[in-house]
């Protein structure tokens, strides 16, 4: 069963993924943000996606300076996975929807798992 959330950039949201994550359960989450320059720094690390590649789904490129998104953005991201602050899905894989190629909403579902070879 998949269940919706709508992203709210506290750690409560994060932590209710990370619940979700642990129970192997399959979420979508709608962001609610139409431009990908919007997307909280945590969220992108959480699910393992650049904001380019979730502005290609869009059409659209990211409305943002270069040193923000090749110098800034990957420090503070590093320097918080440093810290434990930030914290990546483990087996799981995401796919961006975005339909009307405004709104973006995250697909998030648990890995198949690989059968243990016989031997």
């Amino acid at each position: 069963m998949e269940t919706n959330l709508t992203l709210a950039d506290t750690e409560d949201f994060y932590a209710q993924l990370r619940d979700l994550e642990a129970r192997h359960e399959e979420y979508q989450i709608d962001t609610g943000i139409m431009e990908v320059k919007n997307l909280p720094l945590q969220l992108l690390h959480h699910i393992g996606l650049s904001k380019e590649e979730i502005a290609h789904k869009q059409h659209k490129v990211v409305e943002e300076s270069d040193f923000m998104l090749d110098f800034v953005e990957p420090m503070i991201t590093r320097i918080s996975e440093m810290i434990g602050f930030y914290q990546p899905a483990r087996n799981y894989e995401f796919s961006v929807e975005s339909e009307d190629f405004d709104t973006i909403k995250i697909h998030g579902r648990p890995q198949p798992v690989l059968a243990a070879s016989s031997r």
